[in-house]
């Protein structure tokens, strides 16, 4: 027998000189507090870069660039990784240092043209063909078993949903079937069929049904 080790597979993240920032630290109104999200004093700053924030969830800073300028040991790094905090993981946010530019194997347009592609964040839409309705009908057919024998196997399924709009008549496979066992699905309830991954899910049962349902349980 044997016993392999699993390795761990979350992230792990440094503690560096900026890992307390978790914020800008302002209000609902903008207004920056005295000391909130590991951020103490430039409350004008603060301030500033909650505009900026703002404008990224907006989608109005498309193409255009902050340059945050001042003396060392004011605040622009920490400044940078609150707003990058504030904006939340599904915006990426690529950190550089000035030394990893220059290096005698990789030129320094390779390296920002990396650092670029890091930092640029795409959102992938899926269109799915979805049937939801009430179940009126769950007919499974048979047909003889190809493989010979005196048993018969399921064809297909003819299922009706129902809706505000109007009534539909579905042929589905049988490996929809089993799905449809598996989430134990009566004439009553509202289900929601995935065209393409054949996923079956119940949503809930109508109000018609529930009450019969009721009276014959009592």
């Amino acid at each position: 027998m044997k016993i392999e080790e699993v390795k761990s597979t979350t992230k792990t993240q440094r503690i560096a000189s900026h890992s307390h920032v978790k914020g800008l630290g302002l209000d609902e109104a903008g207004n920056a507090k005295s000391t909130a999200c590991g951020l103490v004093g430039q409350e004008a700053a603060r301030e500033a870069c909650g505009i900026i924030v703002e404008m990224i969830r907006s989608k109005k800073m498309a193409g255009r660039a902050v340059l945050l300028a001042g003396p060392p040991g004011t605040g622009k790094t920490a400044l940078a990784l609150a707003v990058a905090q504030e904006l939340g993981n599904k915006v990426p946010f690529c950190p550089m240092v000035g030394s990893e530019v220059y290096s005698t194997e990789i030129k320094k347009t390779e390296v920002l043209m990396e650092n670029f592609r890091r930092a640029i964040g795409l959102r992938i839409k899926e269109t799915k063909e979805v049937y939801e309705g009430e179940v009126t009908e769950l007919t499974p057919c048979e047909t003889e078993n190809p493989m010979g024998g005196y048993g018969k196997t399921i064809s297909h399924v003819i299922i009706g949903l129902k809706t505000a709009k109007g009534t539909k008549q579905l042929k589905l496979d049988p490996s929809i079937y089993e799905s449809l066992q598996k989430e134990r699905v009566e004439v009553g309830d509202v289900i929601y069929i995935e065209a393409n991954s054949g996923a079956v899910k119940v949503n809930g049962i109508t109000m018609e049904n529930w009450c019969t349902k009721t009276h014959t349980h009592t």
